[in-house]
């Protein structure tokens, strides 16, 4: 991930691009429309105009969100860049319906249409405008991981193929007189209400949290294995604040007869290199593990095939600690998330263990599939 400062010119330097270039090619495009009298490209300006406004959201988001954090919100305030790409995106969604509501207006009662050969030669110029603006929002939106900048390049892909349709329309209408232009009308706002839609759904989702990526798991599983006595990772959870702040959590096992010393500095250590590898701030929970004894290990896999006997919806199990003073059994079941009845599960669960190993007693608990 790319750093702060860095970060920082990308996302104004690709903004400010923004507004230069939808200011001029909205302003282009009302002088076209205006003079041929074509709904399509005065919708098609419209949204131009908006996406300039768009691209001006995503500054002020951007610099709201770089903000130091304060007393009541100690995380900062990185959250703001998805707030902008919201209202980016409903933005997107407004201008959208705008377009569909003046198209259908334009079959109803429709206009003579009139454009020129160097109006379409000026149009096809904006289209290749838009798909260098298309790649920039994208690659730089990928780069550092802003969902404002990567809902602004969809929004200008959409933008270039709705230029298409309109100037395919325009040639149209000189050989018809059909109501194509409203027609292309309808077309560009489908566009533009997809993008909208797309930009909205992918932005809740980042509000909402996401699970973490297979490679981000297996990345601090990895630096965890190198850092003994810990081992495992498990129950990771991920919580972003902006794409510059995440927190994380996960528990490891460790060897019950390791020392406290020991387990802390490696934690520490842990921490740091995942820290300095993938811009997240780990804390640990920690699970004491008799697995080197091999009662304790046939015993897992014998539980492990009991409750999988009772549920399909298990996964794996893990903290598993057989404490041999007085026969008792502790760990986590990782379930997948088709099980929606836990305490029937438990119930079952503990039955079935109970009748398998009637000397035992356990303990569990149930841990959704975070990761």
């Amino acid at each position: 991930m790319a750093n702060a400062e860095i970060r920082n010119k990308i996302l104004k330097r690709t903004a400010i691009l923004g507004i230069a270039a939808n200011a001029a090619i909205a302003l282009v495009k009302i002088i076209i429309g205006f003079f041929s009298g074509s709904v399509a490209i005065m919708s098609d300006a419209a949204n131009n105009a908006s996406d300039m406004l768009s691209s001006l959201v995503t500054i002020i988001g951007f610099n709201v969100a770089k903000r130091n954090p304060t007393h009541s919100h100690p995380l900062g305030f990185g959250r703001m860049e998805y707030i902008s790409a919201l209202f980016v995106a409903f933005i997107v969604l407004f201008t959208g319906g705008s377009f569909f509501r003046s198209s259908i207006e334009s079959i109803i009662h429709p206009a003579p249409v009139s454009v020129s050969i160097p109006m379409l030669f000026i149009l096809i110029l904006t289209i290749g405008v838009k798909l260098g603006l298309w790649r920039i929002n994208l690659s730089n939106g990928r780069k550092i991981e802003s969902e404002a900048l990567s809902a602004s390049g969809t929004d200008a892909l959409s933008d270039a193929l709705a230029t298409a349709v309109t100037i395919v329309a325009a040639i149209l209408s000189r050989f018809t007189a059909l109501p194509i232009d409203g027609l292309a009308g309808i077309i560009v706002s489908i566009f533009v209400l997809y993008a909208g839609v797309k930009s909205v759904v992918g932005t809740v989702s980042s509000i909402v949290g996401e699970r973490p990526t297979k490679a981000t798991v297996n990345e601090i599983r990895k630096i965890i294995a190198a850092h003994p006595p810990l081992s495992g990772g498990y129950d990771i959870q991920i919580h972003t604040y902006g794409p510059s702040r995440m927190i994380g959590t996960c528990n490891v096992e460790v060897p019950s007869d390791a020392k406290g010393e020991e387990i802390f500095d490696a934690m520490t250590e842990a921490q740091l290199e995942i820290l300095s590898k993938m811009d997240i701030y780990f804390t640990f929970g920690m699970y004491a593990v008799n697995s080197d004894n091999p009662v304790v290990v046939l015993m897992k896999q014998e539980v492990y095939k009991v409750l999988k006997s009772v549920s399909p919806s298990v996964i794996s199990l893990h903290a598993f600690h057989v404490h041999m003073d007085d026969s008792r059994v502790h760990f986590d079941v990782v379930v997948d998330f088709s099980l929606t009845d836990y305490a029937s599960f438990r119930e079952k669960a503990t039955k079935a263990l109970t009748d398998a190993f009637p000397t035992y007693t356990f303990q569990f608990n149930i841990d959704p599939d975070y990761a």
